[in-house]
């Protein structure tokens, strides 16, 4: 190890000297129970290193997992908390994880931030289907998909109009701006 350079370690209590202790092993301390997860169950993580495909992310300080490149909207650091996702536990016990929601879950939550963001800019938004990606991940946190989808349902609930310069909260008893 040298001097100003960031690591990895485990911290933990020696049991025989009662010291703490750290150790950049960390693997010897991860995965050493099976992964049970659920499908899109929220995990705490910790940013580890990044590889060819994607990052490695400590899962609930237990398991090893993988964010993939084609996933992440943003740059990530290595020892950045954030939470996370269970897309996949495979049959090798390899995790799989997003930083968005899955399923229709996702969905309704982009809309609610989009309403949320309609109603502060009273009503309008200068964004659209046709935004840039990155534009729509900095007002959003999401991929242009899943904003696609989330105005398509607010949209398909006549809560939205989409406009050539953006969409506008239709006003009904439940989005009054009052």
């Amino acid at each position: 190890m040298r001097e100003g350079k960031w690591y990895l370690v485990y911290v933990h209590l020696d049991h025989v000297t009662e010291r703490i202790v750290a150790s950049a092993r960390v693997d010897k301390f991860l995965d050493n129970v099976p992964p049970v997860y659920e499908f899109n169950q929220e995990v705490d993580l910790l940013v580890a290193d990044e590889t060819e495909i994607g990052y490695k992310v400590i899962i609930n300080n237990l398991h090893w997992g993988l964010i993939y490149h084609n996933e992440i909207y943003r740059r990530l650091e290595r020892g950045e908390h954030l939470k996370g996702y269970i897309k996949e536990v495979r049959e090798d016990e390899k995790i799989d994880v997003s930083l968005t929601r899955l399923g229709y879950e996702k969905v309704e939550g982009i809309a609610g931030i989009i309403l949320d963001a309609l109603k502060v800019q009273k009503g309008f938004l200068p964004v659209h289907d046709k935004s840039p990606a990155e534009e729509i991940y900095s007002l959003f946190g999401c991929s242009k998909k899943s904003f696609k989808q989330a105005i398509g349902a607010l949209y398909k609930k006549k809560l939205i109009s989409i406009e050539p310069a953006g969409i506008r909260l239709i006003e009904t008893e439940d989005t009054s701006t009052k």
